[in-house]
């Protein structure tokens, strides 16, 4: 029995501490219940690249944040990192991450010293004038500034609200935070002076890129406690009508919506404590309340109704047909609609359509009502419209600053973010919050084409801009390569994300894949020695970069067969190909062997009903094989090929030969030849349904042809993108960049000035396509369509 009872307390024993042990693996874990604000970095290199490089991003994070970024330089992790800002005054920090053996190489930091303290098993590290304390805690390194934090760390000073809201947080975002909403830096992201709520917590997950940052996530409540925004409780988001009337200038617009008026004046009668009034007023027929800079606008399914429940009012005068009225109770709104609104003197008033506006300046009343004829409004500003697509039509509260606003909100001088908002919509005991902070430059006239933005680089361009898509903002960034082979990431706002030394030139395109198959896109690409796989951040993954002895002649082929992302990377090194898998691992299920002859075209997939096929030129021989490296179909003819690469058009095998005739081949090996009448040296380039022809000074798109200046041409390009075929081709005499549409009409405001082919491609989620070329050998610039 005793032995039985000894064995039953080991065993709990050790289930206790293997909990404790399984919970150390979990950074956030270990966030004390002190914390004020913590900070989930999910892109690291993007994080940094905001502190450096965005005023606005810096100004709205935690003050502090700036000493700690010397040490986040130095992680290297895609993992997330949580920084706990702890105590009010947020002096002290401690910074969280899944430990291995890469996470804080110190040995690689130049100007560092570091010491261990043996007793607490921590090391004090100092990097230049900056120093901290780091400890490993099972797999978890924790770093903080103050000793105390560290010695003092444990599990089970577990901040569970926290916790729970951590995993609440979108790890596809660059940035999460979780404050308390008095908190006065974060909470300027709420554009508001208003708590609330002052005990409970807000987390909100943060995207930032072309100078805009959009966020969204949840403001909590408690049962036992009421905060100003529970006045929605009960009540359903409306439409938020007054962008429709408030001038294109407004400084600061707050609106406040429900479908029953009497619900949230009960809510808000209770929160603020006054004596709950079942009277009705003229408010009981609104669905909005909104307080746009010196004025009150209400708006009604029923503006009669309402102007016939205001009691005590008297014509003023007339303005365009429209009475303003005195209105004798001028201190209604002082405390009708607090917390969220205050206003003390609302002199007059007119109606206009469903709206009813008050102010204490009929000179405002008529600018409101000359703009709203002129539809000057803000629903109708370029600036609004640039913000409205990340916006949804219903909120319980929505707030609205221009640049004015905004720098009262940031206590700093900020210009050109001329539309910032945030929306809340209250459901049980907390609101969803959803807003967007952007900067905005006056968009050109329609149909015009101007310069978005130009980058230099530290050496001479090497080959043409690429585009590669950025699985965090749906958008894409750019990619560019020296002649030192430095690979460079620009984002879509001209900021340089981060640079990465290569072995050699990349050879064709950068393909991009779902190595992981959770959303999160690598690069993939060869080198003539080099088959490289790097992550978001230009780190190398799982066994690569793969080396090679013999040399890589063609640019890598990326086949996903069945659409399950089971990528097959397949190299080419003269007459023979190597297949491999993610893992970076030889495929031994495909075996070509080759005629003897060197592949010329880079090999490329086709699928053709439920048939896979790889087809490339060798020789004279066209080669299509199946998955396995066999012939799929065996072609006998001899061709003389031109050199272009093998395309599928009309369900053909489509390519010219040095006679200037189409060359095709159908699923059953026919031959046919269309004789295209093009010289020996030409260029084509082919979709499913679209053939595109450049012979010296004649472009042929389809069955149209178009005359060019003489000169020396990029091979031409075709982009599909909003439903609309494009064609571009470069003059790197003349320097001019040449833009078609599929009936080979000129777009308007082309040729651009351009050095290099260029590429065409929606770079952010604004309306408009972006035009990626050269400005000259160390720049690339940036044309924005409008």
């Amino acid at each position: 029995m005793k032995r039985l009872v000894f064995l039953l307390a080991t065993f709990i024993l050790l289930y206790t501490c293997q909990k404790d042990y399984d919970k150390i693996n979990l950074p956030f874990t270990l966030i004390p219940s002190n914390t004020n604000s913590v900070l989930i970095v999910n892109e690291l290199n993007d994080f940094i690249n905001s502190l450096e490089n965005d005023g606005l991003i810096s100004n709205i994070y935690n003050k502090e944040i700036n000493s700690v970024s010397t040490l986040l330089k130095n992680l290297n992790t895609t993992s997330p990192i949580y920084i706990s800002f702890l105590n009010e005054k947020n002096k002290d920090y401690l910074i969280l991450a899944a430990n291995d053996s890469t996470l804080f190489i110190a040995d690689s930091i130049p100007n560092h010293s570091s010491e261990s303290l043996v007793n607490f098993n921590i090391n004090k590290i100092q990097i230049d004038s900056f120093t901290f304390y780091q400890k490993t805690l099972g797999k978890v390194s924790a770093s903080s500034n103050n000793l105390e934090v560290l010695k003092n760390l444990d599990s089970k000073d577990e901040n569970n609200k926290i916790t729970k809201l951590i995993e609440t947080t979108n790890g596809q975002s660059i940035t999460s935070v979780i404050f308390k909403s008095k908190e006065p830096d974060y909470s300027k992201l709420l554009l508001s002076n208003t708590d609330f709520n002052l005990n409970e917590f807000t987390v909100l997950d943060l995207n930032y890129s072309n100078n805009k940052i959009s966020y969204n996530g949840i403001i909590t409540s408690n049962d036992s406690v009421q905060f100003n925004i529970d006045c929605f409780k009960n009540t359903v988001p409306q439409k938020t009508n007054t962008l429709a009337i408030a001038p294109y200038n407004t400084q600061s617009l707050t609106s406040i919506t429900f479908h029953d008026f009497s619900i949230f004046d009960r809510n808000r009668r209770q929160l603020t404590n006054e004596i709950v009034d079942s009277t009705t007023t003229f408010l009981n027929f609104t669905t909005e309340i909104a307080l746009i800079d010196n004025a009150i606008l209400l708006h009604t399914l029923d503006p009669d109704l309402v102007l016939e429940s205001i009691e005590d009012k008297t014509v003023f005068s007339t303005y365009k047909d429209f009475d303003i009225y005195q209105f004798e109770r001028s201190d209604f709104f002082k405390v009708r609609l607090d917390p969220l609104i205050k206003y003390d003197d609302a002199k007059f008033f007119l109606a206009y359509n469903d709206f009813i506006v008050f102010s204490n300046s009929v000179e405002t009343l008529k600018f409101i009502v000359t703009n709203a004829l002129n539809r000057n409004t803000l629903s109708n500003s370029n600036a609004f419209e640039n913000i409205s697509d990340n916006l949804s039509n219903e909120a319980s509260l929505f707030i609205f600053k221009n640049s004015e606003g905004l720098s009262q909100i940031l206590g700093k001088n900020v210009t050109s973010y001329n539309a910032n908002a945030v929306q809340f919509i209250y459901e049980d005991n907390y609101a969803h919050a959803n807003g967007i902070i952007q900067k905005f430059k006056k968009r050109a006239i329609s149909n015009t084409v101007s310069e978005a933005f130009t980058v230099s680089i530290d050496k001479e361009i090497l080959s043409a801009p690429q585009t590669i898509k950025n699985h965090i903002t749906k958008a894409h960034d750019i990619a560019v390569q020296d002649v030192d082979n430095v690979l460079y990431v620009i984002s879509n706002s001209g900021n340089i994300l981060w640079k990465k030394q290569l072995h050699g030139k990349i050879l064709g395109s950068i393909e991009q894949i779902d190595t992981y198959k959770n959303g999160k896109l690598q690069l993939a690409f060869t080198t003539s020695n080099r088959l490289y796989v790097l992550d978001r951040s230009g780190n190398d993954i799982n066994n690569f970069p793969l080396k090679f002895n013999d040399k890589i002649t063609q640019p890598l082929s990326v086949f996903d067969y069945d659409k399950r992302k089971d990528y097959r990377l397949l190299v080419t090194q003269g007459k023979n190909l190597l297949m491999y898998n993610v893992k970076g691992k030889i495929v031994s299920g495909f075996k070509y062997k080759n005629n003897n002859s060197k592949i010329d075209t880079q090999p490329r997939h086709f699928r053709i009903a439920s048939k896979d096929y790889i087809a490339f030129a060798a020789g004279e021989t066209l080669k299509i094989l199946n998955r396995k490296g066999n012939d799929r179909i065996l072609i006998k003819e001899k061709i003389n090929f031109s050199g272009n690469a093998i395309y599928l058009y009309k369900n053909k095998f489509t390519t010219t030969n040095t006679l200037g005739q189409l060359v095709q081949f159908d699923t059953k090996g026919k031959l046919t030849y269309v004789n295209l009448n093009l010289p020996k040296t030409h260029s084509i380039v082919s979709t499913s349904k679209t053939l595109v022809a450049l012979t010296e000074n004649k472009l042929n798109i389809k069955s149209r042809s178009v005359d060019l200046d003489y000169g020396d041409y990029t091979e031409p390009k075709i982009f599909y993108l909003n439903d609309k075929i494009y064609v571009s081709v470069t003059d790197l005499q003349s320097k001019k960049v040449y833009l078609f549409d599929s009936q080979a009409k000129s777009i308007q405001n082309f040729p651009v000035f351009g050095t290099s082919s260029a590429v065409l491609q929606k770079l952010d989620n604004e309306k408009g396509l972006e035009l990626i070329t050269q400005a000259d050998s160390k720049t690339v610039s940036v044309y924005k369509l409008y």
